[in-house]
């Protein structure tokens, strides 16, 4: 008898929205999910997942062997909350003051879970290896690096890996898929800026860097509009502007830090090079010293078309054909990158938006939230998907 996997989803269903609501409420900051870690393990012992803790700290890993030769799958979660502050009245709202689920990833490990429940069921059917792996700290880029370093990616080692984010600009009840490079590569730009400090009066006794530093921005934006071609989605942006400690005092030094994206890796080598020659450059033209670095952040999320079509076809069958679409691509970034780094894989986006519920926040908000009705879709794409690989 074919595995059911639309009626063993609609069973777990309950138990599904009941473990993101209990993540919900206990949100745990990169490194430190440990409560969280807690659950994911004895869950998976329970099924019968071999499993091991303290993988990159906090990460888990959980692999069954079907008994018959074949493939090994690799599913990965990503199970760390953000320090926000989430707005109140929720019933399943955090209990952890300053702490909050607010990039959906009590819903990645909670759907992550059911889906190791329902191939665990079924597992007589199946071939091959499962290998679940939950990932803590995606949100400071530092999680999956970690769990590669301590060879994650190994013993066994996966011949295909699956993902889903829950994306609340997509309507819930629809899934995302966009094959090849879906998200950019982030990487972190610093850029100090030294000039001669003084009065505020006597400007032209100083050597300004508060004026370079605003000039420099100016640059690196006209960098993208005339050297990045219109049709590379890339993107450069500044979050910090540091100088001074006085209205009357301009300052001796300046620092700005922001990020610099692209979906091309050639694009981004070359915003890399030219954003340090540009700081010079233009620091130097206003008698100023500069110095820029920029410090490697995560890879572009890079999805194989191959993988994208068993994915829309699981997703067909779990959402109808018209529910399932190309979302295009975002300047967003993931490190979820560096494990389609080692193996095909498709990291899909799951519809969670709901204006006529109030919810449609962005991620990273203290009012963001996802539409419950959506998590079920997940599980059943995630476990047709898997299905298909390992029969």
């Amino acid at each position: 008898m074919p595995i059911q996997v639309h009626a063993d989803v609609a069973e777990l269903k309950e138990e599904l929205i009941a473990i993101r609501r209990d993540l919900h409420r206990h949100p745990e900051l990169a490194f430190a999910e440990h409560r969280t870690a807690g659950i994911v393990a004895e869950r998976l012992r329970s099924l019968g997942f071999k499993v091991q803790t303290g993988v990159a700290q906090t990460g888990v890993v959980g692999i069954i062997d079907f008994g018959r030769p074949g493939k090994t799958l690799m599913l990965r979660a990503d199970m760390d909350a953000l320090p926000i502050q989430e707005i109140e009245g929720r019933a399943y709202g955090s209990t952890f003051p300053g702490k909050m689920h607010a990039c959906g990833h009590d819903g990645h490990t909670s759907v992550s879970l059911v889906v190791a429940s329902i191939l665990a069921k079924n597992r007589s059917q199946l071939k091959g290896r499962l290998k679940m792996v939950f990932q803590p700290a995606e949100e400071i880029v530092a999680g999956a690096k970690a769990m590669l370093d301590a060879g994650v990616m190994k013993d066994p080692a996966p011949d295909r890996i699956l993902g889903f984010h829950c994306w609340p600009t997509l309507e819930a009840g629809k899934v995302g898929v966009h094959p090849g490079f879906m998200w950019a590569s982030v990487d972190h730009v610093r850029i100090s800026i030294k000039g001669v400090g003084g009065h505020g009066g006597t400007p032209h006794l100083t050597v300004d860097p508060v004026v370079a530093g605003a000039s420099l921005i100016l640059a690196l934006e006209n960098l993208l509009a005339r050297e990045v071609s219109p049709f590379a989605s890339a993107a450069l942006s500044f979050g910090i502007f540091r100088a001074g400690t006085m209205y009357n005092v301009i300052p001796a030094e300046a620092e700005l830090q922001g990020s610099a994206r692209a979906l091309d890796p050639e694009v981004r080598e070359f915003l890399v090079r030219r954003v340090q020659e540009v700081a010079t450059g233009v620091a130097s033209g206003l008698r100023c010293l500069a110095e820029a670095e920029v410090v490697r952040g995560t890879p572009a999320v890079w999805n194989d078309p191959t993988v994208c079509d068993s994915v829309r076809e699981a997703a067909t069958a779990a959402a109808r054909a018209d529910n399932v679409v190309d979302p295009g691509q975002a300047t967003v970034g993931d490190d979820m990158a560096y494990f389609l780094q080692q193996a095909p894989g498709c990291y899909f986006l799951l519809g969670v938006g709901n204006p006529q519920k109030g919810i449609g926040s962005p991620l990273h908000s203290p009012e963001f939230d996802i539409d419950e009705v959506a998590l079920p879709i997940a599980a059943e794409t995630m476990a047709r998907a898997a299905v298909q690989f390992l029969s």
